[in-house]
């Protein structure tokens, strides 16, 4: 929670003592799952189903978890996600279209400021194919500050663009990515009940897992509100 303070000293003199003082990050494990329905000839008659279907049932899982740690609700039995830290480092970015890299420096002052590290953006694939169409007015592709060159620009589907009053807005999610602690109880298991609808001649397929996310320092991230396309 608090750095040690160093004083400078005299030769031979005292060395000042300083403590640092530490808090507990606590992970409650929240429980996800799906249950998948199938007919026995269905598995009979396709020649991968039996192999594929539980891959299908990871990966959805595994987009609803990613999700969850990025803007989570913290309610109920769900996770907080990242947006929804009370320590995230403010910015002054006030929302709006990627007109340029801009909003992207905002960000990235906000959290030099704050003495945390840019390690990567996360933002909605919209958002990011927005920059990566940006043009200088010679009509050239708009070539990015060489300060954020080798910054991660990672996009996902996760981060919703039907927010706000215009229901165009989304978020970027900008910060120290190794800050993020994610909690696993019971990764991604695929159980298939063989018997349960047998009078249906149906198997039954359940994926489950059980995770949670907290960040060691909320401060690591800011949140850049208010994208618009």
């Amino acid at each position: 929670l608090t750095d040690p303070v160093p004083a400078w000293r005299a030769e031979n003199s005292a060395v000042n003592e300083s403590g640092s003082t530490f808090g507990a990050v606590t992970l409650a494990p929240k429980s996800i799952a799906v249950l998948v329905k199938a007919s026995v000839e269905l598995m009979q008659d396709s020649l991968n189903l039996e192999a594929e279907l539980p891959r299908i049932l990871a990966r959805a899982l595994a987009g609803e978890i990613d999700r969850a740690g990025l803007i989570g609700s913290g309610s109920g039995n769900e996770p907080k996600g990242i947006v929804n830290y009370a320590g995230l480092t403010a910015n002054t970015y006030a929302g709006g279209g990627l007109a340029s890299y801009a909003p992207l420096l905002n960000a990235r002052g906000a959290l030099h400021g704050a003495n945390e590290r840019l390690g990567a953006f996360i933002m909605a694939s919209r958002d990011e194919n927005s920059l990566a169409g940006l043009v200088a007015s010679d009509g050239q592709p708009l070539q990015m500050p060489r300060a954020l060159e080798g910054v991660a620009m990672l996009h996902t589907t996760a981060l919703p663009v039907d927010g706000g009053a215009g229901s165009d807005e989304s978020q970027i999610i900008a910060g120290d990515f190794s800050q993020l602690l994610m909690g696993i109880r019971s990764e991604i298991r695929v159980e298939i009940l063989r018997e349960r609808f047998m009078d249906s001649l149906q198997f039954g397929l359940i994926a489950h897992a059980r995770v949670d996310f907290a960040a060691a320092r909320e401060s690591a991230f800011t949140v850049l509100d208010g994208v618009t396309a």
